[in-house]
């Protein structure tokens, strides 16, 4: 087995909650070294899991011979350094989004196709065995009609509070934070999600309406989490025929669209941003006339949940259920386990760039169908 040297880039909570100690769980991998822009917090994580190079501006790390491979952690769009790392002739696992709208998702599109690195998009969920058993037993459903995806989300600080996160200088967040007050959470997430470097990305996307705070955070939202239910659902069921309508609430943090598929079958998909109730739900249910199918996925910030599958069916009158825990296994290791294999075997994974396109121009269909 010959080991895939690799560079991290961005050293924040997903980084230190779930690849890098996968990544240090398995023989496959060795990690080079690490990036962060904010010096404690790189020194700390880099100290803590025995890193020994690290930087704070990525492109030193990126210009590393010594390195096959990047895994680009950093929050925000990850499209210029998807360019850059492909310039340096890396293979690239990239968290989600890949980029933030369609124009820089088109440019990220464009240089992968003319290189021959690999480039891995972080759709976790894909890697769940649950959703693997799901997909085959809806696949099977002979009369699909109607799809609900239902997410109630609570806010990120109560399902990382199991965590210790570095912030450096012997400062590590973990247990109970203080979530806020509402008006602070619209406030957080407005700053984090359309301004500084995403405002002309947030701008483009929305045209004439990109002065409209409601928008704004709902479009954020739709790039930064619903983005998983979106690749979730075409993983399921293909790409969509058309979006017939969207509505965004609550300041941008309730959002419900519809959405169309060939043989005339619907999907409700509702996002509900609830913060103070740390009881994280997201369900996919597929209804026909004859089965139906529920897959339930836990908090993605929870290591070896099990996502379990209900089936449901009918012998005559007679109607039947049945419950499946597949298994144990914790999606994000899976997915850079497949990262590993993708390269060593030069094999496109099933989370690719193309697929990072559809899902890109499919997010502009669901705010342009926003009122």
């Amino acid at each position: 087995m010959k080991q895939l040297r690799m560079g991290v880039i961005g050293c924040g909570g997903i980084a230190q909650m779930m690849h890098l100690p996968h990544l240090f769980e398995y023989d496959q991998f060795e990690v080079v070294a690490a990036a962060d822009i904010h010096p404690p917090t790189l020194d700390a994580v880099c100290d803590h899991f025995h890193i020994p190079h690290r930087y704070t501006d990525w492109r030193d790390l990126l210009a590393r011979d010594d390195i096959e491979a990047v895994g680009l952690f950093h929050g925000g769009s990850h499209a210029e350094a998807t360019i850059a790392a492909l310039d340096a002739n890396k293979h690239v696992l990239v968290e989600k989004p890949l980029a933030w709208n369609v124009s820089e998702t088109e440019a990220v599109a464009a240089r992968a196709a003319d290189s021959d690195r690999i480039v891995q998009v972080g759709y976790h969920k894909l890697y769940d065995p649950g959703f693997s058993y799901a997909r085959e037993q809806v696949r099977q459903m002979s009369d699909l009609g109607y799809v609900r995806i239902s997410v109630f989300h609570p806010a990120d600080e109560l399902g990382r509070s199991i965590y210790r996160i570095r912030m450096g200088g012997d400062r590590i967040v973990e247990g109970h934070v203080d979530v806020g007050s509402w008006e602070s959470q619209v406030d957080a997430q407005l700053r984090i999600f359309t301004e500084g470097e995403l405002q002309p990305q947030v701008d483009e996307a929305l045209g004439s309406r990109k002065d409209d705070s409601r928008l704004r955070l709902g479009y954020g939202v739709l790039c930064s989490s619903i983005i998983h239910q979106i690749y979730t659902l075409f993983g399921f069921l293909g790409e969509p025929t058309r979006v017939l309508h969207t509505d965004i609430w609550r300041d941008g943090l309730s959002i419900h669209t519809l959405i169309e598929y060939p043989d005339d079958v619907h999907v409700s998909l509702d996002w509900q941003y609830l913060p103070y109730l740390k009881d994280y739900r997201e369900e996919y249910a597929f209804f026909g006339n004859h089965e139906r199918v529920y897959l339930t996925m836990p908090s993605p910030y929870f290591r070896n949940f099990p996502s379990p599958v209900t089936v449901q069916g009918h012998d005559g009158e007679l109607a039947w259920e049945k419950r499946v825990v597949v298994s144990y296994d914790e999606a994000f290791r899976s997915e850079l386990l497949a990262f590993y294999h993708n390269v060593r075997d030069q094999r496109q994974p099933i989370s690719s760039v193309e697929d990072a396109l559809k899902h890109a121009r499919f997010i502009q269909q669901i705010i342009d169908a926003a009122e």
